[in-house]
């Protein structure tokens, strides 16, 4: 099979057409966007494995859309304290968890929407954290709580830690509850936020303790001696009275923040020239349990779609203005046991796995490189209805390396071959890749303008954003919070 971006190629590469990634965007879509999409509005999300540098991006465009409108909504849809991303607070660095990035901004407010799985002890830790940092009590935060959020609580965490001892059935699992929470609404067993607030929540959490005491016995250990990681250190989950306890002190600040969160998005949503709207996503597109690369998936819906089951319904992607999925602009990483036919062998791995720090967060496991990969990251950006993309790391570059990309797959026999997300059928892929000119990424480090990109920057990423079919939203030149392009007109 020939190379199918051959003519795309030779568009930008032999014949110099940019296709106007060198000018901003000719219109601003989220001022004028396409019907029926809202304006004001615009979802982030994942558009690989996961570890995009999302948050930054979402605090530029918080400081952009917090000055066109009266009230910015921050909606965070899927997830739990699985998550993870930095903010900085005047000078200091402050980790989040379940708290979306964008909600310490003056004008915001966080909505920790329906999607998500509620860990009560570790919210109310976290909002002291970032209510200390900002001279107020936790429940004078702007953060809201939709009650019917699931609660993902430690005897989850506990349950996890059976299963993985028992079977070594956790792979991928970050210890945080977050699968046996979500798998409770399909069993249906949820403890909701609003369970938690109810004036019998003693005799509905009790239950729920005694059933899940009964799983973990049933897999040989005793939940009152398991130990599980919250915000506050490991600690064991104890028995009923301990474990009744600890929510306990949780319920007035719940009762502070929970609200009945469809009328509260109903009338917001409906209002775009006084309420501005950002969706938050978590995790990434390539760990959704559709479309991942199976066991190395989350237990949420990290996809554009996973907006309108949070919202009840009320909100469609496809009423979202720029739904922009964030990718590593010159390289892809992944953390797990799936393998794909784009794996990037060493030294260069190694030299991109330093200077762009791809290790984890917590376990400082260094990160699988991969070649930017065309079919795969084609595949995540159709189903995940993308019409923009975040390119991060575009400093990641080094002259005397061609940026490699693959363009297709064929099987043994050279017979051409789709992406799908199946570890047993990517064995059996062989990857076809087109080397691109590069540039000095050093030299690029904080440019601001598109102007002062290298000529090669631009044609490459006229390249990718034409064969994903997306256009460019925002780039970012380096480590440095300004290090930011924008196409925003």
């Amino acid at each position: 099979m020939s190379d199918p971006f051959a003519a795309l190629y030779h568009a930008v590469y032999e014949q110099g057409q940019l296709f106007g990634v060198d000018q901003p965007l000719p219109a601003d879509p989220l001022q004028t966007p396409t019907a029926p999409a809202r304006s004001h509005s615009i979802a982030i999300g994942g558009g690989a494995f996961g570890d995009e540098g999302k948050g930054r991006i979402v605090d530029e465009l918080c400081g952009i859309l917090a000055q066109r409108a009266e009230q910015l909504i921050v909606y965070r849809w899927n997830g739990g304290a699985n998550a993870g991303h930095t903010v900085i607070v005047g000078d200091q660095r402050l980790a989040l968890h379940q708290i979306p990035s964008g909600a310490l901004h003056r004008a915001a407010v966080g909505v920790l929407g329906k999607g998500m799985v509620i860990h009560p002890e570790d919210l109310l830790e976290e909002s002291f954290q970032v209510a200390q940092q900002l001279g107020c009590e936790p429940t004078q935060l702007a953060l809201r709580v939709d009650a019917s959020a699931v609660l993902a609580l430690d005897t989850h965490r506990a349950f996890e830690s059976a299963l993985r001892a028992w079977e070594q059935g956790g792979s991928g699992a970050t210890g945080r509850g977050i699968s046996p929470a979500y798998a409770d609404v399909l069993l249906r067993h949820p403890v909701r936020v609003r369970d938690l607030l109810a004036e019998d929540w003693r005799e509905r959490l009790g239950r729920h303790y005694a059933l899940y005491a009964a799983l973990i016995g049933g897999l040989g250990a005793q939940i009152e001696a398991i130990s599980v990681p919250s915000l506050c250190g490991e600690r064991c989950v104890g028995d009923l009275n301990a474990f009744l306890s600890r929510l306990e002190g949780t319920r007035a600040f719940l009762q502070a923040v929970a609200i009945d969160a469809y009328p509260y998005l109903a009338a917001r949503w409906a209002q775009p020239e006084r309420y501005a709207f950002i969706f938050e996503g978590a995790q990434a597109v390539g760990l959704d349990p559709r479309f991942g690369v199976y066991p190395d998936v989350t237990a949420s819906d990290p996809t554009f779609g996973g907006i309108l089951a949070s919202s009840e319904g009320l909100i469609a992607p496809e009423q979202i203005a720029v739904r922009a999925s964030a990718l590593k602009a010159t390289y892809s990483s992944s953390v797990g046991m799936r393998r794909l036919p784009t794996h990037m062998p060493d030294p260069l791995a190694a030299r991109i796995r330093e200077d762009a720090h791809e290790y984890g967060a917590t376990t400082r496991r260094p990160r699988d490189i991969l070649y930017f990969d065309l079919p795969c990251l084609s595949y995540f950006a159709r189903v995940n209805r993308t019409t923009h993309l975040v390119l991060t790391h575009l400093d990641i570059a080094y002259p005397d390396v061609p940026i490699r990309v693959c363009t297709h797959y064929t099987d043994l026999s050279g017979a051409p071959m789709p992406y799908r997300p199946d570890q047993r059928y990517l064995d059996s892929l062989r990857a076809h890749f087109r080397d691109l000119p590069s540039w000095d990424g050093a030299a690029l480090r904080g440019v601001k303008r598109l102007a002062d990109l290298p000529r090669s920057a631009l044609q490459y990423i006229a390249f990718v954003t034409q064969a994903l079919g997306a256009a460019p939203l925002m780039a970012t030149t380096g480590a440095q919070r300004d290090a930011l392009l924008s196409w925003l007109p």
